[in-house]
């Protein structure tokens, strides 16, 4: 068969459509038709040319989707088997499908920009993704926040933890949050490839703007807009990039197997094309491993990352991952780092308890109202703190607030939380006017267009959990606390406590509320759910060194096999439970990925950082 045999695009097809982005800066516009090809009058439709007039079912249906890759159907068809266990290697076969020096598995956020460095190196890449599109997780999960180094923090005089930006500093400080728990040469390499990446990324035609990313500043208006639809912006451009390169993707092409050689080389990958055929890819650099951790594998949770399994309500990573990546590394014997470590946002609504799905969505209204500033208790009646997101003169502050929270949420007595509110909800939410992933879905968010129309009127999410008795509305306080499961007298009692700080004016718990913030709880009816972490993020993963290449049980390096996040671990602290320095990563959850999969692509090809 012919070198890197191509299924997909003609050279012609090729030509053309790079002739058509040629000379403009690559952004969601320049998306290719494979990304567009949606039938007429399906949730999506709008995504080629802006028609906002399609029907969109009920989202508890489903839940809110488009097959333009901004959102994707939560079902349960779509959620992996919970299995743990190692994927082993396959031998060498006697005649290859394919040929290539690179093949990276993935095409999220790291995969991309592993498979773009590596052609851009020179390297024939054939990249495959189990998805029919690309972007995974990186288009609606997570965020690109580098802490410094790049052309755009520099003009804004911005690096932690202070300017001018220090590879060296940032890693004690790193190191620090992390208790020492973590490679120091890996952070060291994390520190100095992020701004690198970024520039890179600038120069692949990647448009970061000011105040939104990679400036790790807190925007206005930004439940949405960078956190879901400009990650979606880069992954589209990474992805047009790689194609102007050369690179071969392959989509619908779960990867099965790792194919591992008498000598111990990984030499390939073993797929399965278009879900029908099974093709072994030669690789004669590497194998990148940038897809299939385990976020949705609650097999994979509960073995490695049990602090997750219990404390997160809800997992918003879309794609159901089988840990394919990690399992077929531990295969080949491959170490593991970070055991115990992950990342949450606050606000996980607990849906599976009420016999809902485990993983939802993360931006819809009953996410967005749990995430207010109202009583929240444990099951002991016991109040919890809630930390601010209004965006002062350091929105780094908002950002930390998102993990710390989820941390206060996921650890009380039985691992979940408890909002309570009155009938009088909506007259307070103006006066919380909380930022930063906590702004209602309202249609002064900017590029509300891509939001399906179901979940534009952040009503009907709330209308959602209450049809599902997720949120319940009870005529009484006694209904209401029977029904979530309080001991009698538990959540009467801190509702009384808790109103007679209202009607003083003054919050005596120890971390009290603003008083602009106390509203009593007297109004029927009485609402009430139950809340814990929202999973963004498990940093557990493969042991890898700091030129991204995976470790084995003896400490030696798997030769031919290279791992970027989130298959790769040990980028943070072995017991980090939510989140230390970033949300639980040394970077935020997208821009770990971005800057992994460049390093991946970097040292696959034995090149050096410029």
């Amino acid at each position: 068969m012919e070198r890197n045999e191509r299924k997909g695009l003609s050279r012609r097809d090729f030509l053309g459509w790079a002739g058509l982005a040629a000379g403009a800066a690559v952004g969601a516009a320049a998306v290719p038709p494979r990304a567009h090809a949606v039938a007429e009058g399906t949730i999506g439709d709008w995504a080629a040319d802006g028609l906002k007039t399609v029907a969109v079912p009920n989202s508890a249906d489903g839940n809110a989707s488009s097959s333009d890759g901004t959102y994707r159907d939560h079902t349960a068809a779509a959620f992996p088997a919970n299995d743990a266990s190692p994927i082993p290697p396959r031998a060498v076969p006697d005649a290859w499908d394919y040929e290539c020096d690179i093949v990276v598995v993935g095409a999220g956020g790291g995969g991309l920009n592993a498979a773009a460095r590596s052609a851009e190196l020179g390297s024939d890449t054939i990249c495959i993704e189990a998805a029919a599109i690309q972007g995974g997780n990186a288009q609606s999960a997570g965020m690109c926040a580098i802490l410094g180094g790049s052309r755009l923090q520099e003009e804004k005089r911005f690096a932690l933890p202070t300017y001018p930006f220090d590879a060296q500093k940032m890693t004690d400080w790193a190191m620090d949050e992390y208790h020492f728990a973590a490679d120091p040469l890996l952070i060291h390499r994390i520190a100095e490839g992020g701004g690198k990446c970024i520039d890179w990324m600038a120069d692949c035609g990647v448009q970061w703007r000011l105040g939104e990313v990679p400036v790790y500043v807190a925007p206005k208006n930004s439940t949405l807009d960078h956190h879901v639809l400009k990650m979606k912006d880069a992954t589209d451009a990474m992805f047009a990039y790689g194609q102007r390169l050369g690179v071969d993707y392959k989509f619908s092409c779960p990867a099965v197997a790792l194919v591992q050689d008498d000598a111990g080389r990984v030499v390939g990958v073993v797929a399965n094309e278009d879900y029908e055929r099974e093709v072994y890819i030669h690789a004669q650099k590497g194998v990148i491993l940038t897809a299939g951790g385990f976020c949705n594998n609650k097999a994979l949770l509960d073995k490695y990352i049990p602090t997750a399994a219990m404390g997160c309500a809800s997992s918003y990573l879309v794609l159901g991952e089988k840990g394919e990546c990690f399992r077929m590394g531990l295969g080949v014997d491959a170490d593991v780092s970070g055991f115990n470590s992950s990342a949450s946002f606050d606000g996980g609504v607990d849906w599976a308890s009420e016999g809902g799905q485990w993983a939802r969505f993360l931006y819809d209204g009953m996410t967005q109202l749990s995430r207010q500033p109202w009583l929240t208790i444990d099951r002991a009646g016991n109040r919890l703190r809630y930390i601010d997101s209004r965006v002062g003169e350091d929105g780094a502050a908002a950002i930390y607030a998102l993990g710390d929270l989820a941390t206060i949420q996921m650890t009380p007595p039985g691992h979940r939380g408890y909002i309570i509110f009155d009938a009088n909800f909506e007259d307070y939410l103006a006066g919380f006017a909380q930022e930063h992933c906590r702004k209602l879905i309202t249609p002064d968010l900017e590029q509300i267009e891509k939001v399906p129309e179901h979940y534009r009127d952040w009503h009907h999410g709330v209308q959602d959990a209450i049809d599902a008795d997720v949120l319940k509305k009870r005529d009484s306080l006694e209904e209401l606390e029977a029904d979530l499961g309080f001991a009698e007298g538990v959540l009467t009692g801190a509702v009384e406590k808790w109103n007679a700080c209202c009607e003083a004016g003054e919050d005596d718990f120890m971390y009290p509320m603003p008083k602009e913030w106390l509203h009593p709880v007297a109004t029927p009816p009485f609402y009430g759910c139950r809340i814990g972490g929202n999973l963004y993020g498990t940093k557990a993963g493969l042991m890898i060194n700091d030129r991204m290449q995976v470790i084995d049980t003896r400490g030696r390096v798997i030769p031919g096999l290279y791992a970027g996040w989130h298959t790769a671990g040990g980028a943070c602290g072995e017991n980090s439970y939510v989140g230390d320095a970033i949300l639980g990563s040394l970077l935020g959850d997208v821009s770990l990925a971005f800057c992994g999969g460049y390093l991946c692509g970097t040292f696959a090809n034995d090149a050096e950082l410029d």
